[in-house]
């Protein structure tokens, strides 16, 4: 995956490894060790280390086995999250690959490369460097609070770098947002001729990192009464992500070997036929097709059904032969979700029947899979849709404009919010179909028979009868404002956070800091278990941390919460 690309990207950091308390002999003296294939700092290329930052980030965010984002996506249902309750859903090991390739790589190329840059006048390079390092630090501390900043990454001069109270650091956050826009405003010669972002363009660079400003203070509000004018003040300042060519997102290749740089998610479903390895969420899949009468245009990018039909067959999904949970509100959905789509209710940790071939899956949207065209077929391997030519969502124009809508609703923030939350769903819908159009069968399969409709026309085609348009979006959008429109309070902030959480599908970093922060949507399905024990509200330590740091131990449980959230609402 993107690990075996870094490989391609020589560099000598290893002793940077003890940054954050690798000091066992099997995590360090491995890494010391003179490597005559390997380049030092003073060696480097500038690029080399830049390319290997920016594949870093997306490793941390998507991950060759479990990223950061698909943690976020599991406990807000927006993925399956196996249980059965919430203090076993997770071991600390779980978290260790987020944390290596947080400190061990990101952080520590960056600081490579900031040397080797500052010595050329690379500002850009610095600059970019800054944005990247603000966004791992600021996720680290949404995920477990406190952790190693001030200290870490001294090398062997501190192989037990203390914990720093997670309010400071996202207050160091803010300072080296300002550094990085700083970086950019310099003059220079040349700037990075491979940025696998934005192709060096400084003008971009600088509106991620406002935007990022506009995270930091979105998500401070609770316990901030100011961010709505420094909010206010980025709106006026007009440098934001505001448009489809300014996303910031990771994207993939159709390269399955040496090195393979598809979707890591994609890789991990398709590699073998009918043999999918996650399960799709029964009730995110039921908020996206149901709501607002069944239209909402992205229902068949995001998933693909390889079966038009539920099992009757309880070897293949045990719950047909469950009772309906007590707990389970009447609109709960349970087991099956109609249609033919096919996932797992929250928490259910049931062992894994024989259903590789026949349970839902992840569409081509982001992943870079299938559309689903009601073929209703077992996914026949890797050389299927966009072949994992996909891409990590970070941030996206559609996610400022919700954040935006909320800063209004909610934090006196000036502006439109009615005007923020179209344009929000317009731009998701718009990324979201832009990615589905490199599926070359939608113009030109003709259909014969359509088994969700009847008297089809023969001549039509997959696109024809599948795909999206402009009524089609129109439809939809207007839906949304009139339900907006006939709310008030905090029903219109749901509504916001509603249509977010459905435009964040493969961005579960922003969905988990979206739900703790306002406890939308409140709707979300309960666990099977009646009593699950407390709410995620930060995940466990990793136990490379506190397994080989000695200025660190476990926290009590994870109940505790993040300092934006005190006082925020009570989930489940």
């Amino acid at each position: 995956m993107l690990r075996q690309y870094k490989k391609h990207i020589s560099k000598g950091l290893g002793i940077l490894m003890l940054s954050f308390g690798f000091n066992s002999c099997e995590t360090t003296e491995l890494q010391i060790l003179d490597n005559p294939n390997a380049l030092t700092p003073s060696q480097a290329d500038a690029d080399l280390f830049l390319n290997s930052v920016e594949i870093g980030l997306a490793t941390f965010f998507d991950g060759d086995t479990q990223g950061i984002s698909e943690q976020g996506m599991e406990v807000t249902r927006m993925l399956h999250m196996f249980g059965p309750t919430y203090t076993n859903a997770y071991a600390g090991s779980d978290f260790d690959e987020n944390w290596t390739e947080a400190y061990a790589e990101v952080l520590a190329d960056i600081r490579a490369m900031e040397e080797v840059a500052e010595e050329a006048g690379l500002y850009t390079h610095i600059g970019i460097g800054k944005a990247i390092e603000a966004y791992v630090v600021m996720t680290l501390v949404d995920n477990y609070g406190d952790i190693p900043y001030s200290e870490a990454l001294a090398g062997a001069d501190n192989t037990n770098p203390a914990l720093d109270d997670d309010a400071a650091v996202y207050s160091a956050v803010e300072s080296l947002l300002d550094e990085a826009l700083a970086e950019f405003n310099k003059e220079e010669l040349t700037g990075p001729t491979s940025d696998l972002f934005y192709g060096g363009d400084e003008a971009k660079w600088i509106k991620f990192v406002n935007t990022l400003k506009l995270k930091l203070y979105i998500q401070t509000r609770l316990v901030d009464s100011s961010v709505g004018g420094k909010i206010n003040s980025l709106v006026n300042g007009g440098n934001l992500i505001l448009s489809e060519a300014d996303d910031f997102a990771f994207t993939y290749s159709t390269t399955d070997a040496n090195p393979d740089s598809r979707h890591p998610i994609f890789a991990r479903n398709f590699n073998v036929a009918a043999d999918v390895a996650d399960y799709m969420s029964n009730s995110y899949m039921v908020r996206i097709k149901d709501e607002y009468g069944g239209t909402d245009p992205r229902t068949r990018y995001y998933f693909y059904r390889q079966s038009l039909d539920f099992t009757e067959d309880p070897n293949e999904a045990e719950c047909i032969t469950q009772p309906r949970p007590s707990h389970y509100s009447s609109s709960d959905v349970f087991c099956n979700p109609g249609d033919g789509y096919w996932g797992r209710d929250h928490a259910d940790d049931d062992g894994i029947p024989p259903d590789g071939g026949i349970r839902s899956t992840w569409g081509v949207y982001p992943i870079g899979g299938l559309f689903d065209d009601s073929r209703g077929e077992a996914i026949p391997g890797r050389n299927i849709g966009l072949q994992g030519a996909g891409l990590s969502p970070i941030m996206l124009s559609s996610f400022t404009n919700f954040m935006l809508a909320e800063g209004v609703l909610t934090a006196g923030v000036t502006g439109d919010a009615r005007a923020y939350l179209e344009a929000g769903v317009r731009a998701s819908i718009a990324k979201v179909q832009a990615v589905g159009e490199g599926v070359d069968y939608l113009e030109d399969i003709v259909v014969a028979d359509d088994p969700d409709t009847e008297d089809v026309d023969e001549e039509k085609t997959v696109r024809d009868l599948y795909v999206p348009d402009a009524d089609d979006v129109d439809r939809y959008v207007n839906f949304v404002l009139a339900a907006y429109d006939a709310a008030s309070g905090e029903d219109r902030v749901e509504i916001v956070v509603n249509e977010y959480f459905k435009a964040l599908f493969g961005n579960g970093v922003e969905a988990y800091n979206t739900y703790r922060r306002t406890g939308f949507p409140s709707d979300m399905q309960p666990t099977l278990l009646e009593s699950p024990g407390d709410f995620i509200n930060s995940f466990l330590y990793p136990d490379e941390l506190v397994n080989q740091n000695s200025s660190a131990s476990q926290k009590a449980s994870q109940a505790v919460r993040v300092f934006w959230a005190e006082g925020g609402p009570t989930l489940e």
